[in-house]
């Protein structure tokens, strides 16, 4: 049942904006690489996955003025951008088995110093899926192609998430992250882009 829950929402984002539904699928991949290298059990593993897989759902009811803009978004456009985590949440949290995941939607943006949304939560009151996803979604972002920018290098983006320890991202996250080389998320990259990583997500629901 859950599966073909995941499909429909998988169709959906593929519909809405197939640029989202690809960077979902790369975000799991670094995900789980990071989750398993932090020794999380299988169950933490699968509301990982879960949560990642869904973590942008609530883009599918953004205004295509704002998602499917060519450029950088305004202050108030970045205003209605933002409440896509908490629509993603409302999506999801009355699913009792996404319960976790929909914490991840919900917070995902938010930022280890406090200084995030929708909440402003700090440290280890942010869910840990959404710490570990904050920095994979940060780290896809900067190393794909947007309209307005290039893509980072891998190493310059590994740059970044460091000099983003402590304030944006969990310190113990970061120090995990980085202790695998930038070639090696590079290889997860290629993977993830050649791979089946949301057919296993179905198959595991």
């Amino acid at each position: 049942m859950l599966g073909s829950t995941f499909r429909a929402l998988d169709a959906a984002l593929q519909a809405r904006d197939i640029c989202t539904h690809t960077h979902c699928q790369r975000v799991i991949y670094y995900s789980l690489r990071l989750g398993r290298m932090m020794g999380l059990s299988d169950h933490e593993l699968v509301t990982l996955e879960r949560g990642v897989f869904l973590h942008d759902i609530g883009k599918i009811h953004m205004p295509d003025s704002v998602l499917l803009k060519p450029g950088l978004l305004s202050e108030t456009e970045r205003t209605v951008m933002q409440q896509h985590s908490q629509i993603g949440y409302e999506m999801l949290r009355h699913n009792p088995l996404l319960t976790d995941a929909a914490e991840i939607v919900l917070t995902h943006h938010e930022r280890y110093n406090g200084s995030g949304y929708p909440m402003g939560l700090q440290g280890d009151d942010i869910p840990l899926g959404a710490r570990i996803c904050a920095i994979t979604d940060t780290f896809d972002a900067l190393t794909s192609i947007r309209p307005y920018r290039t893509p980072m290098s891998f190493q310059d983006a590994c740059d970044y998430i460091q000099s983003e320890r402590g304030r944006h991202f969990d310190p113990h996250i970061v120090d995990m992250f980085t202790a695998l080389p930038a070639s090696q998320w590079q290889e997860v990259h290629r993977l993830a882009s050649t791979s089946t990583a949301l057919a296993n997500l179905f198959q595991a629901a």
